[in-house]
């Protein structure tokens, strides 16, 4: 499938739920939030060489997340940021 196959997919599937432009709203500002939780979370792996959940005898290892607050043009979001040792 392609990117833009399953973007279309994705938007008529949820239209389906969506009843007002508040809602749309809200469904954007929780696709930006979890982009951001994700790509957090992708920049840890790479810092730290390893996979989330994977044991690893190095001595810089997960220690957590700090729950921010960030605004964006959906408004504001609460990021959780991971945190290592």
């Amino acid at each position: 499938m392609t990117k833009e196959t399953e973007l279309k997919k994705l938007a008529e599937q949820m239209a389906g739920s969506m009843k007002s432009f508040d809602d749309i709203k809200d469904f954007q500002k929780q696709l930006m939030q979890s982009f951001i939780d994700t790509a957090l979370e992708a920049e840890m792996e790479e810092h730290l060489g390893y996979p989330k959940h994977e044991k690893a005898d190095k001595p810089n290892k997960r220690n957590g997340h700090t729950k921010k607050r960030v605004r964006s043009d959906t408004g504001e979001l609460e990021i959780s940021t991971p945190r290592d040792l």
